[in-house]
């Protein structure tokens, strides 16, 4: 057995990974390099990012599944938050694609869709400790 609370420990994680991300490296990143820079950057650092959101997420799938007595909202979110994350790691080469080729409006929604999927990996991996 992993331990009883232990699947808390995951969700923590990727909440805190993704603040981490989205509050302060990639806006840091944004102000202070120039656009080819920040381009290169961010085309090496997003495929990580959302490869680890998918690690997590599984990690707390197994936790989950370790877990004397798991609730199905928690077996949910841990399936939601692997499945959202691997869906926005696949999806970086299209909208790197739809940006060299100049095609704002299906990098527009691309990048709609990665956000939104990563807000609501967020709020169910703060909602995790509350179910």
């Amino acid at each position: 057995m992993l331990g009883t609370g232990m699947h808390y420990y995951f969700p923590g994680m990727i909440v805190g990974f993704i603040i981490l991300q989205t509050a302060i490296v990639a806006p840091t990143l944004f102000k202070k390099l120039d656009m080819g820079n920040f381009g290169k950057v961010i085309r090496a650092l997003w495929p990580k990012f959302f490869l680890f959101l998918t690690i997590f997420g599984a990690a707390t799938l197994a936790s989950v599944y370790y877990e004397e007595n798991p609730k199905n909202a928690h077996y949910i979110i841990a399936g939601l938050t692997t499945l959202f994350a691997l869906v926005c790691y696949l999806m970086i080469p299209a909208t790197n694609k739809a940006t060299d080729e100049g095609n704002q409006k299906l990098f527009n929604i691309l990048h709609k869709l990665s956000v939104y999927l990563t807000v609501a990996i967020l709020l169910m991996n703060i909602g995790f400790l509350f179910v």
